[in-house]
């Protein structure tokens, strides 16, 4: 059993703040209210103006963030109950910890390995299949935050997700100041204030033999490389797998539930040695949204995030880590 400190608080902190966010935006701040009470806040200085003017992305970035706090709490022998107060778009106290004496077991200690493990890999995953089971089981974890994980194995529902996913891409890239925004956070890194997304890892050169989709940072045209297919030629039976998050609601609340959901179903797929990518630009466009919600889900779930696993290709070395803001740069006074 263990009781809470400053120190570990301050590590527990830490901890959350590996968590994916949209752009690596990081947007939150914490406030350590005392040993026992932890309040989550959104960082508004760091919200994607014209790729995300609602704050979707963000809440589900700062939704991660919370989950992954959980999960250190855990490890540390702690008990995490995490409150979400009446919040509406637009609010920045989104959420307060409070934290007990608890247990900590072997599943909690490799809960927080995957946790320090987990990367965004958009080098394409090797040609293994991902089993449907293996993605049912992944999400499973989603079910006790709030939201429920759906995986699109139905050839259909995968053929027209994918048709969906690049119809939101071009759209975003043709539209100025979103790929000014992008620009922002990819080519304008700045290590020290911890903003951005390393040109290595925005659109990592894909390795020969591995399947690949496009990501937003790619061109829409590209010359074909070995064992990628390109946009004009034959596109692979897909054998990673995808997962909607969704909600039943469609507000501030259900975004912050399905970014701790999206963070439980990545580090169980991390744990089990599954590489993922979050892919949020369906969403963001609000037209293949509701394409996507009418064609796939039938008006019963609100789509909030999609993440693609697959096996990784082991050869090579691993991906450079995207910088994080410093401990004293997320605390409020």
């Amino acid at each position: 059993m263990t009781n809470p400190s400053l120190p570990l608080v301050h590590e527990l902190i830490r901890s959350a703040c590996a968590a994916p966010s949209v752009h690596n935006t990081q947007p939150w701040s914490w406030r350590v209210l005392d040993l026992t009470t932890i309040e989550l806040y959104a960082d508004r200085g760091r919200q994607l103006r014209a790729t995300d003017p609602r704050g979707r992305d963000l809440a589900i970035s700062c939704g991660a963030a919370l989950h992954h706090l959980v999960v250190a709490a855990e490890a540390f022998g702690l008990a995490a109950e995490v409150v979400l107060p009446p919040v509406k778009e637009g609010d920045d106290l989104l959420a307060r910890i409070h934290l007990t004496p608890g247990h900590t077991d072997e599943r909690s200690i490799e809960m927080l390995a995957a946790l320090e493990n987990r990367v965004t890999d958009r080098r394409g995953f090797s040609t293994w299949e991902v089993p449907p089971a293996r993605v049912l089981h992944l999400c499973d974890a989603a079910t006790e935050w709030g939201a429920h994980a759906r995986p699109l194995t139905d050839p259909m529902a995968r053929h027209r997700t994918e048709e969906l996913l690049e119809q939101a891409r071009r759209t975003q890239a043709a539209d100025p100041q979103i790929t000014e925004e992008q620009r922002i956070w990819t080519d304008s890194l700045d290590s020290e204030a911890a903003k951005g997304i390393p040109t290595e890892n925005t659109a990592p050169r894909p390795r020969a033999g591995t399947t690949h989709r496009p990501s937003r940072f790619e061109p829409l045209h590209k010359p074909a490389s070995a064992g990628v297919h390109t946009e004009d030629g034959p596109q692979p039976d897909p054998t990673d797998g995808l997962v909607a998050i969704c909600t039943t609601r469609d507000d501030l609340r259900a975004w912050l539930q399905a970014g701790q959901a999206m963070s439980a179903v990545w580090l169980r797929a991390t744990l089990g040695g599954l590489a993922a990518t979050a892919v949020s630009q369906v969403i963001e466009v609000e037209s293949t949204r509701r394409l996507l919600q009418r064609d796939l889900f039938s008006y019963t779930g609100r789509p909030q995030i999609l993440l693609r696993v697959g096996w990784p290709e082991f050869a090579g070395p691993p991906l450079s880590r995207t910088p994080r803001r410093s401990l004293e740069d997320v605390l409020r006074r």
